[in-house]
């Protein structure tokens, strides 16, 4: 699905361009005349803006869902009625394309929580319009704009329409699309590298939820379910895989979200490590819909047939529900495997000295950060055990942090793009390029993948809370004329996540390469961060019989993004819904017109509502 920005809904910002203006209009001696000069210098401000808005700076409005979840398209908003997660789902579907006609039978109903996945009813939810952003066109001016910056261009198949997405392939490049990760080579004799954010904030930027240990699903807990973070320990020194301890040296406070440590006499050693570790515990529609119509069912089918862990996956819940013209399909599809994670929470340490680990597992490897809390000295690096006897360590780096002895501490750790990152106390440690790693031979996912990311200790004590984890970006590798990375059942791949093994053969018997030929020294490669409904460089046609369908010319670049500066209004009153005016001319303007062809609706719908104050929360820098 497209993001094209809409020219006609563009603004023009005169305020700080009135001020200069003015104060440098010509006077004409001995003839002041005040309305004259007020006429002057207004004709002057609207000079002067309409150049700053046609060579500086201009605002768009976005319509559609592909740079979801950094930019919005026409959406809805909810909190989980289980779980308390407040997300978006998108609802362009709704609408006729390039038009504000409405089409009934395509009306956004219901959305599946990221978190716990549980449905809830947006049959009465209002939509909300797309981001308005300020797109800076100055830059293109002077240079080239830089990869993974967010930039509006004309759509190559239609010079008139604006399109916005993340440029990611620059000139003279050979771009590949493998396993979620994007890769570059300008001489056809070289191997092709990874392409990595070198801005950490453009990375976070496009991290999806995974799962906000602060909003569980208590309901479905309190009947058995699993929980997603319990004690686990490592089968076997050189086996990846973990499995769960009745008794360890964890106590966890479920009503609190806290798991207190008491290590501070453990001698074990690093391959015998009491961890606290995550698994994909995701209830499916029909365990919902069980709960709900008979928990006493629900709760022995749990204990007959317990839960079991899935791979994380690259489910979007922005593109997953009910009505529009998906049908909530995308729930199956979203199959592929994702092993780039991060970890963010918050620990108290309660020792002075002592050790304390956090650990990412993707296939063959514990990717790892170990704090020695008596000196602050951090070392990153990673364990192998498969194929070897015994597991293997290759040190990456060591950097001295704050981490050290008694107190408090908020820790990222992030394994994205071969390369791991450490945030302390929200700050991004300077670790250069010595945590860029190069991938196992092997890249597929293993028993350890099912409880993928941990933390433990080794002589001490501690409080871990506010667990939060994310995972990265995974770019789908679609091409024109139905050329797919993956030509199978992508059904049967989700149906699979639950047994790394038959999922990674599966996989690999209908993977196929997918590349894109070189772009010349004035062309550009984009995609958009919802890779799942994005019509990019992968997907376009090529009508225009270029030489490249895939690429973007200089000539067609406008701007980079820079601002959300009108995310939308949220309404107050009546129960956080505003009012709708529904009589006489209100009526056209608060509420959507039927598309001609399509049956008028019975039931009125609200587009719009007041009184309602700004988001504040969403008005950012777009990274």
């Amino acid at each position: 699905m497209t993001k094209k920005t809409d020219k006609s809904k563009s603004k023009k910002d005169l305020t700080k361009q009135a001020e200069p203006a003015q104060a440098e209009k010509e006077k004409i001696p001995g003839r002041h005349n005040e309305l004259r000069d007020t006429i002057e210098s207004i004709i002057i401000a609207l000079v002067f803006a309409f150049v700053f808005r046609a060579y500086s700076a201009e605002a768009f409005v976005i319509p559609t869902g592909s740079m979801a979840p950094t930019l919005y398209g026409r959406h809805k908003e909810l909190n989980c009625a289980e779980c308390g997660v407040k997300y978006a789902v998108g609802a362009s579907d709704e609408l006729v394309e390039k038009t504000e006609y409405y089409i009934p039978s395509n009306k956004v109903t219901g959305a599946y929580c990221p978190n716990c996945r549980y449905y809830s009813d947006l049959q009465d939810a209002m939509p909300f319009t797309g981001d308005r952003i300020i797109v800076n066109k100055f830059p293109f001016d002077f240079g080239d704009p830089n990869r993974w910056d967010v930039i509006v261009f004309k759509y190559p198949e239609a010079s008139q329409t604006n399109y916005i997405k993340r440029l990611v392939g620059l000139p003279g490049e050979e771009i590949q699309i493998s396993r979620g990760d994007v890769y570059a080579r300008k001489n056809e004799k070289d191997p092709f590298v990874i392409l990595r954010k070198d801005n950490l904030q453009k990375q976070l930027a496009v991290q999806q939820l995974v799962y906000d240990d602060d909003y569980p699903p208590r309901e479905i807990l309190q009947f058995d379910w699993p929980e997603r973070w319990s004690p686990m320990r490592q089968v076997a020194p050189n086996e990846t895989k973990f499995e769960g301890l009745k008794e360890s040296a964890w106590e966890i406070d479920q009503e609190s979200r806290a798991y207190q440590y008491r290590g501070s006499a453990a001698t074990a050693d690093e391959q015998n490590l009491e961890w606290l570790r995550y698994q994909h515990f995701v209830p499916r529609q029909s365990e919902w819909t069980l709960l709900q119509e008979n928990p006493e069912l629900f709760k022995q089918t749990m204990a007959s047939s317990p839960p079991q862990p899935r791979l994380i996956s690259d489910y979007t819940a922005y593109n997953n529900y009910s009505g529009g013209s998906s049908s909530g399909a995308f729930m199956y599809d979203a199959a592929f495997w994702v092993g780039d994670l991060t970890l963010n929470f918050d620990v108290e340490i309660q020792s002075e000295g002592g050790e304390f680990f956090v650990e990412l597992m993707r296939g063959d490897r514990h990717y790892r950060v170990r704090f020695d809390l008596k000196t602050g000295v951090a070392k990153l690096y990673y364990v192998e055990d498969f194929p070897n006897p015994e597991p293997v360590e290759t040190e990456l780096a060591s950097i001295q942090t704050e981490v050290k002895g008694k107190g408090s501490y908020s820790l990222m750790f992030a394994n994205v793009d071969q390369r791991l990152c450490l945030w302390v106390n929200g700050t991004a440690l300077d670790l250069g390029n010595m945590t860029q790693y190069q991938p196992p031979v092997s890249p597929a996912p293993r028993e350890g993948d099912l409880a993928p990311a941990g933390v433990a200790g080794r002589g001490a004590d501690f409080v871990i809370s506010h667990l939060y984890l994310q995972r990265d970006i995974y770019y789908r590798a679609d091409e024109y004329y139905q050329n797919q990375e993956y030509s199978g059942d992508r059904r049967h791949l989700w149906e699979l996540l639950w047994d790394p093994a038959a999922w990674s053969r599966q996989y690999e018997d209908h993977r196929q390469q997918v590349r894109f030929a070189k772009m010349s020294d004035e062309e550009f490669f984009v995609l958009g961060d919802n890779s799942a409904r994005s019509a990019d460089s992968r997907l376009w046609g090529n009508d225009r019989e270029a030489e490249r369908r895939h690429a973007v010319p200089r000539s067609a670049l406008v701007g980079k993004a820079f601002m959300i500066y009108w995310p939308h209004g949220i309404p107050f009153m009546n129960d956080g819904r505003g009012y709708s005016p529904n009589v006489g001319p209100l009526k056209k303007f608060f509420y959507h017109q039927t598309s001609p062809g399509h049956y008028p609706t019975k039931d009125p719908y609200a587009k719009l509502s007041v009184p309602f104050y700004p988001n504040f929360s969403r008005m950012k820098r777009i990274r």
